[in-house]
């Protein structure tokens, strides 16, 4: 075997996993490009959503915490005024991989296919490598979420994750649709470049948070409304809190959380900025779209003024992100149809193991499993120590059975 466990994935979930299982003195490979969602998958500039206390990557040893890191960096961090910056963030995980996973290999894992030993790796360049055991722990962009009407549309139409930039659309008509933070943070970056915006969304407004009182909240505030990595409030607390015992919530049950919990909503940074500069459509359904010449032709029906047409230069769905298995094209198909399912995502044991053994999943793919928590950057501290533990003692049994056979 080439390694113990390889671990797929290099964002905060991976980094996190990696960390720990190495601090165990676990033999691991790593494959990735390091914070790649966040890296190159994100409007520059953007600032995160999640509070600073809950954007950490894990770490098993202390002084990473992203608060040590902007403290060392003499970078404002805390209160209600300082939101997190992404190259901030992209630059804190960066030092966090090369302190805590110095050897990373930044090749893409193309295919993974099970044996009687163990898995299989096949790599970008074609090479292969093997691994008795196998955490998964990619990020979202293999779930994005994309309209079928868009199809056939080729250039002309992306998902929002594919913009690091947006400067080529300066000065052109471009049609947003979606009504979260992506879709609003990607209108915002086409309004800075001078580009024409249409947020098209099927909500009757577009949803942004308060702003946070300038004070410090009161006890009583605190006991109504509390806070937790997921957002303030009991629901989100929850999620963050008993991850388990979501684990033993009945399947369409978890499914409906999984699927409803906190719908789109955006930073109140955004707010002026964006409903004072782009055409808001709202209450709107996209029904068709079609090529016409070089631009795109948009069949929408609005609830209160029936069908209604838009042509634009380009098309970018921010329509989110879904986990699903099948979405994983790495993995060989014998493979991925032996895994048991909770709706599209692994069904998990309590230590993140799928039931093929040795398997294991973490991220945004075992939310059908944990719940909300999975879905956000906090649950890598639920994670990490948890899957290193159990594949800590996976790896002692092997080896106490191999000297005793010896």
């Amino acid at each position: 075997m080439d390694a113990q466990v390889a671990v797929v994935g290099a964002g905060p979930y991976g980094l996190s996993v990696a960390a720990h299982l190495r601090h165990r003195g676990i033999e691991t490979a790593v494959f990735g490009r390091p914070l790649d969602t966040w890296a190159h998958h994100m409007p520059a500039g953007m600032l995160l959503k999640s509070d600073g206390f809950a954007s950490s990557l894990d770490a098993p040893v202390p002084g990473w915490r992203l608060a040590d890191y902007c403290r060392e960096h003499g970078i404002p961090y805390g209160g209600r005024e300082h939101r997190v910056v992404l190259d901030d963030f992209v630059a804190y995980g960066t030092a966090f991989q090369q302190a805590l996973v110095p050897d990373l290999d930044q090749q893409l894992v193309t295919g993974l296919a099970g044996g009687d030993d163990g898995f299989t790796l096949t790599l970008d360049d074609g090479s292969r490598r093997t691994a008795r055991r196998v955490v998964v722990a990619v990020g979202v962009t293999h779930f994005a979420v994309v309209p079928r009407q868009l199809d056939g549309l080729g250039e002309h139409a992306s998902h929002s994750g594919d913009h690091r930039h947006v400067d080529r659309f300066a000065g052109r008509r471009v049609a947003v649709l979606g009504a979260g933070s992506s879709a609003v943070e990607t209108a915002a970056a086409l309004l800075r470049v001078g580009a024409q915006v249409h947020l098209v969304t099927r909500r009757a407004e577009l949803p942004f948070w308060g702003r946070p009182a300038d004070r410090e909240p009161t006890w009583r505030e605190r006991l109504r409304t509390p806070s937790s990595g997921l957002g303030p409030g009991w629901r989100q607390k929850a999620c963050e809190d008993l991850p388990d015992v979501f684990r033993l919530m009945p399947a369409d049950t978890r499914l409906r959380v999984v699927q409803n919990f906190l719908g789109p909503a955006s930073g109140w940074w955004l707010k002026d900025e964006v409903l004072g500069g782009a055409d808001v459509v709202t209450r709107t359904e996209l029904r068709r779209a079609a090529l016409v010449g070089d631009q795109v032709e948009l069949e929408l029906e609005r609830g209160d003024a029936g069908e209604h047409r838009l042509v634009v230069d380009h098309v970018i769905a921010a329509t989110g992100y879904r986990g699903d298995l099948d979405r994983l094209a790495f993995l060989d198909d014998g493979l991925r149809s032996s895994i048991a399912r909770v709706g599209a995502m692994p069904a998990l044991s309590a230590t993140f193991e799928s039931s093929v053994p040795g398997l294991s999943f973490t991220g945004p793919v075992a939310a059908g499993s944990f719940g909300p928590l999975m879905r956000f950057m906090v649950g890598a501290e639920f994670a990490a120590p948890r899957i290193a533990g159990h594949l800590g003692r996976a790896a002692r049994r092997t080896q106490a059975t191999a000297t005793r056979a010896a």
